[in-house]
């Protein structure tokens, strides 16, 4: 089972007005809500592709309440903790026609390292063999070493998987995490450097290595994507041909697929195709993919018909 956790999970709300003009009134005919946040993305395509997850977090307020709605309109299993005070953020995406999307990204509630003992109560249950996504920014309220507290509280055999930045990153990583996702700028950001090209994201994903994270895997945009695992391997893949509509979601889908794939195949080579087939079925879409979108492109691109 894959537990994915997201402390600071929003609400996206996607409007499509005619036009935009800051300082003006604009209409748009009808709002989209989405639930969101890395976390419950990967859990969503998960579902999606047929894997047994929950998505679980914090959430607070009216519009926490709604998130864990539509979570359980979509069948995705949800194992919130519910703040007394404040609301879940909600993120607004602007999508003029013909025009770049603004978005407008909200604060999350004010969270104290007390209200994450029932969510550390139930990582304790997990089991070997479980796989623990941790994902997402970290609330300004908390400290950075926040996720490293985390993996502590799931039982020995748990595979922890990372996908934040910063600060966050580093602590988690000496942690010894099974997987961690950086994109490029995110690599950079973690050295205080900005990073071109292939050769500089696979020197200090090494370095990330060194410093304890088991496999790395790394997103490149256009560039595609790479993987280093703990066995000494460099594993690449180009980009798959497509027309991009959006990248948000993209790299919590690079993830999903990973671990579907991995589950799987058990097969570092075979996760990393299904990886990139799911990072890109959800840059091809406006919203994360359907696993059907994933699967096609995994047939298209990497099954070798006998």
């Amino acid at each position: 089972m894959i537990y994915t956790v997201t402390l600071n999970p929003a609400l996206d709300c996607f409007v499509r007005p005619d036009e935009f003009l800051p300082g003006g009134v604009c209409r748009y005919d009808s709002a989209r809500f989405l639930p969101g946040g890395k976390g419950v993305n990967v859990s969503l395509l998960l579902k999606s592709l047929g894997a047994e997850t929950v998505a679980a977090g914090i959430t607070a307020g009216f519009t926490g309440r709604e998130l864990t709605a539509l979570l359980g309109r979509a069948g995705c299993p949800a194992d919130f903790m519910e703040l007394h005070k404040g609301l879940t953020r909600v993120n607004i995406k602007i999508l003029p026609k013909g025009r770049p999307e603004t978005a407008l990204n909200g604060g999350g509630p004010e969270i104290a390292l007390g209200d994450l003992r029932p969510l550390e109560d139930r990582l304790a249950r997990l089991q070997k063999g479980d796989l623990l996504v941790l994902a997402g920014s970290v609330p300004g309220s908390l400290p950075e070493e926040v996720y490293a507290r985390l993996m502590g509280a799931a039982p020995r055999g748990v595979e922890t998987v990372v996908d934040t930045s910063g600060p966050a990153l580093i602590e988690a990583v000496r942690k010894g995490p099974f997987l961690i996702k950086p994109n490029l700028e995110e690599l950079g950001e973690v050295f205080g450097e900005r990073l071109e090209g292939t050769e500089a994201a696979i020197a200090h994903a090494r370095r990330l290595q060194e410093l304890g994270a088991r496999n790395v895997a790394v997103t490149l945009g256009g560039g595609g994507a790479l993987l280093l695992t703990e066995e000494g391997r460099l594993l690449e893949r180009a980009a798959l041909p497509g027309r991009e509509v959006s990248s948000v979601g993209a790299g919590d889908s690079f993830v999903a697929g990973f671990l579907y794939g991995y589950i799987k195949e058990r097969d570092m080579d075979k996760a990393l195709d299904w990886a990139v087939c799911a990072g890109a079925a959800t840059a091809f879409s406006e919203g994360i993919a359907q696993g059907e979108q994933v699967e096609a492109l995994y047939r298209r691109h990497f099954l070798i018909e006998n």
